[in-house]
């Protein structure tokens, strides 16, 4: 029974630390919204003429990517909203950069899909250059800065997997950006804030991995503690096992 207890309050624990505040569920969803969802009336600046031709709401697409630079990347909490502001103090970095990859995947997929779409594969604009360079750095960067980051704190983890994306995460990497990778050029990263960049889509092209430790770490099944009337605990009579 107390082994059974350990198992239950360890399986408490870490959905408890998977918990993500609703403020930071707001704000993500704020930015991936204008990426999603259609447009409806005058949501662009009437002066600018680039929203003659440019997909309506485009404002909104450059201050969503703003938005995810300057939370995620450069870690910056001023003009965020109080509540917002102290959910994000409240969880470790790292698992702000967790819950928000997907987000982010699914901003940058669906901009290089209406790229694809509308024949407009020649140059990355300015929207999808600042998201790529987010995107890029969640990938590659993230886990080691997060860990300095702990380590200056005197905060450790013992778990290799900790700083790792979780194995559905990069599967959904996988299903979004190897249909569209092949619209992507080596030309398209010839500058300082997307080179890096070309260590996630190089192997990509070539049908190969990326060489970053969440797509080469080795992974295993984590055992699942199920509680409540759905969970059915192995009884034992007499020295014999009597299996479910």
């Amino acid at each position: 029974m107390q082994k059974e207890s350990e198992r239950k309050s360890s399986f408490d624990s870490n959905l408890t630390d998977q918990v993500l505040p609703i403020p930071i569920q707001i704000f993500l969803w704020k930015q991936v919204s204008p990426f999603i969802r259609p447009k409806l009336g005058k949501l662009h600046e009437a002066s600018c003429m680039f929203c003659q031709h440019a997909p309506p709401g485009h404002h909104e697409l450059k201050e969503a990517c703003k938005q995810f630079e300057k939370v995620l990347v450069q870690n910056i909490q001023h003009g965020l909203k109080a509540d917002l502001t102290e959910a994000i103090r409240s969880i470790p970095r790292w698992r702000l950069v967790q819950a928000s990859l997907p987000h982010v995947m699914h901003c940058s997929a669906a901009l290089l899909y209406n790229r694809m779409r509308d024949g407009n594969i020649q140059t990355l604009g300015a929207v999808e250059a600042k998201l790529l360079y987010t995107l890029h750095w969640i990938i590659l960067d993230a886990a080691e800065e997060c860990a300095d980051a702990d380590y200056e704190k005197g905060i450790y983890h013992s778990s290799p997997f900790y700083y790792l994306f979780s194995v559905p995460t990069m599967t959904l990497f996988v299903y979004l950006f190897a249909p569209l990778c092949q619209n992507l050029k080596e030309s398209d990263f010839q500058n300082f804030r997307l080179e890096n960049g070309l260590k996630v889509w190089q192997p990509m092209w070539e049908f190969r991995h990326p060489d970053a430790s969440c797509f080469t770490t080795h992974c295993k099944p984590k055992p699942k503690y199920l509680s409540g009337r759905n969970y059915r605990g192995k009884q034992q009579f007499g020295g014999v096992f009597m299996g479910s």
